[in-house]
């Protein structure tokens, strides 16, 4: 009886340790966007990986709900994994409240310091006691298709924003950053953007010309407009407590999916600019504008000090991250 005992207990532990750790990762973009690119192909290495003892399935384009509800359930751990745009959490960590805001950072190379800076750190700490974390330490998910603005005009200075019914997401950053600049602004779910655009809704949206291909934006938005007013680098957020049940190997192995998939998203996002652009011209007649940022860097001086002066952005922050090397 013993050894029959001893035999189920093997085979049981055996079973458990062969069961396979399935995880959903949540992203609010199409699944051709680079968001969607990168999202797969760290699910794909995470099987590689693993050699099947885990699998990532990905629900692309706001299927479990958008930016918002998506973080909540990570941290509360109805949702495992989440494609970070860490400027979406500007309501709950002050140190996020700085990357939208206008014209803060030089580069991709600048904004990926700070993020990397003990400036950021806090940050990270909060969304721990938050009850999640981020998988790629490095912040390698560079977004190289610049930022800009899709509108059903031509928009070449901040005075043409003037009444422009504009679509923005949650943060008190965006918001007043784009009505500092001049615009209307109404906030409407990235899912939501495209309806929002055939019924009058919104007017224009900030995005980039890669993405408001893939969402099918420039089919009824015909004018994008180069910004760069700010630079985006995402991540891979998981809850923490599903993070501690794992092994330390299959930690690993998320850790080193996570930079596979910044690769993927890098570069699929470079494409944005070039094929994307190309085809957005081709396909929907859309026409791009490259205007001399000189007047929007000029507005954004005063929409930052504004910033601070309410309290919407944590005050010297901004200078502080424009100092880093």
């Amino acid at each position: 009886m013993q050894r029959l005992l001893a035999g189920i207990a093997a085979l049981l532990i055996g079973a458990a340790a062969q069961a396979q750790v399935v995880l959903k990762l949540g992203t609010v973009d199409a699944q051709t966007s680079h968001s969607g690119v990168g999202a797969e192909a760290f699910a794909a290495e995470v099987t590689k990986l693993s050699a099947g003892q885990m699998k990532v399935e990905v629900f692309h384009a706001g299927k479990l709900g958008g930016i918002p509800d998506q973080q909540k359930n990570v941290m509360q751990g109805a949702q495992d994994l989440h494609l970070l745009y860490p400027e979406f959490l500007a309501g709950l960590i002050d140190e996020t409240k700085i990357i939208s805001a206008p014209y803060v950072f030089r580069n991709l190379a600048h904004a990926q310091a700070y993020l990397k800076s003990d400036l950021f750190k806090p940050g990270l700490d909060k969304l721990r006691s938050l009850g999640a974390i981020v998988l790629d330490t490095d912040w390698t998910w560079m977004q190289k298709d610049p930022r800009g603005l899709i509108a059903v005009r031509p928009i070449r200075t901040p005075k043409d924003l003037e009444g422009l019914k504009l679509r923005i997401w949650e943060s008190k950053t965006a918001i007043e950053t784009w009505r500092g600049l001049g615009a209307n602004t109404i906030v409407v779910p990235r899912p939501e953007m495209y309806l929002a655009f055939k019924q009058g809704i919104i007017e224009g949206g900030p995005e980039t010309i890669g993405i408001a291909y893939d969402q099918k934006n420039a089919e009824v938005a015909r004018y994008w407009t180069r910004t760069d007013e700010y630079f985006q680098i995402v991540n891979v957020m998981m809850n923490e407590r599903k993070y501690q049940a794992l092994t330390t190997q299959q930690r690993q192995w998320l850790h080193q999916a996570a930079k596979v998939g910044g690769q993927a998203y890098a570069a699929e996002s470079e494409r944005g600019f070039t094929d994307k652009k190309a085809k957005a011209v081709k396909e929907f007649g859309v026409t791009i504008l490259e205007p001399d940022l000189g007047p929007w860097r000029k507005q954004a001086e005063g929409v930052l000090v504004k910033l601070e002066a309410e309290g919407v952005i944590p005050k010297g922050l901004a200078a502080k991250a424009k100092a880093l090397k």
